[in-house]
């Protein structure tokens, strides 16, 4: 195509030439035909590199596209095997077995860690299943309770009680900010859960709702941080409930609890303050160098002078 562009305006070049130059002469036509090729092959050098050009830009702009659909192509076969993993690993939970059970959580747990997006939905599925209707033991299994409970079976579950333990640890492990596997700013739902002996020493949420939960055995939360309003309403704690050095960022509901065994507070801070309406302290309750108002509205203690006070020595109100 170069070739006939060049030769195209060579000939007319050549034409226009010999017309203007009026005169016959050998030198003269031999002139006016160097000057027309010189001219021609000027103007299809000029065009060879528009060409060039024009073409280079058009592969760069069909490799842009190709790396584009390729990386589509690369999210979407990504996406897709975490959904199969995900869905797989669902199955696997829904299972009537405890180990396969079991291993379908852990599964969770390895891909929340390969993929942070998923965490939260993974964190889901852990609560929902603590949240599920469970006839578990009366007194904790671990520590005091352990050593006071008689022998013999258990009336209940024992499998699937330990596939609970472990989605306890599980949240556990990935909600404790000084553990390598921390996933920051998740969210809890453990409303009307029973918990048995649960531990949440040094983990930090950004919202948690604990309503209506029953938790059995000693309760440990200390230096835990609540980064939104926490929900305790109506919650049930058997025996030990330990909240020292918490923090409750936005505050905290404990309206209608019942802490059957001691409660401890020491230490803890808030900006919201700790609402206590009608809760009720059956044994020993600690607040202790506190940071924060305490609203006690009709809360009965079972001993008058663990009634905590406000930080300029009068009592909550």
């Amino acid at each position: 195509m170069t070739a006939v562009a060049v030769a195209a305006v060579t000939g007319a070049l050549l034409w226009l030439f010999l017309a203007w130059s009026g005169r016959p002469e050998a030198p003269v036509r031999i002139d006016a035909v160097k000057t027309a090729f010189g001219i021609g092959a000027g103007a299809g050098g000029v065009f060879a590199l528009w060409l060039a050009t024009r073409r280079q830009r058009t592969l760069e702009l069909q490799l842009a596209e190709t790396t584009r659909l390729a990386g589509v192509t690369e999210r979407d076969l990504e996406e897709r095997r975490v959904t199969e993993l995900y869905t797989k690993a669902i199955e696997q939970v829904g299972s009537d077995k405890a180990p396969v059970r079991l291993g379908g959580l852990y599964a969770l747990e390895r891909l929340g860690q390969d993929n942070p997006k998923q965490r939260q939905t993974i964190v889901n599925v852990w609560c929902a299943y603590l949240r599920m209707p469970f006839d578990g033991p009366q007194e904790g299994i671990r520590g005091a309770d352990a050593v006071r409970r008689k022998d013999g079976p258990p009336g209940y579950d024992g499998a699937e009680l330990q596939v609970r333990l472990a989605v306890q640890e599980l949240l556990r492990t990935h909600l404790r900010c000084d553990d390598p596997a921390f996933w920051p700013s998740m969210s809890i739902d453990l409303q009307r859960a029973d918990l048995v002996d649960f531990r949440f020493s040094g983990c930090e949420v950004q919202a948690a709702d604990f309503s209506h939960a029953r938790f059995v055995g000693a309760v440990h939360m200390q230096k835990t941080t609540f980064h939104q309003r926490v929900g305790f309403y109506g919650t049930e704690f058997t025996a030990l409930a330990n909240f020292d050095r918490s923090d409750f960022a936005g505050g905290a509901f404990f309206s209608w609890a019942r802490f059957r065994g001691a409660a401890r507070f020491a230490r803890t801070s808030s900006i919201g303050g700790l609402r206590f309406h009608h809760a009720r302290f059956e044994a020993e309750a600690v607040f202790e160098r506190s940071k924060h108002e305490f609203d006690l509205e009709d809360t009965s203690f079972a001993r008058e002078a663990d009634r905590p006070r406000n930080n300029s020595g009068a009592v909550g109100h």
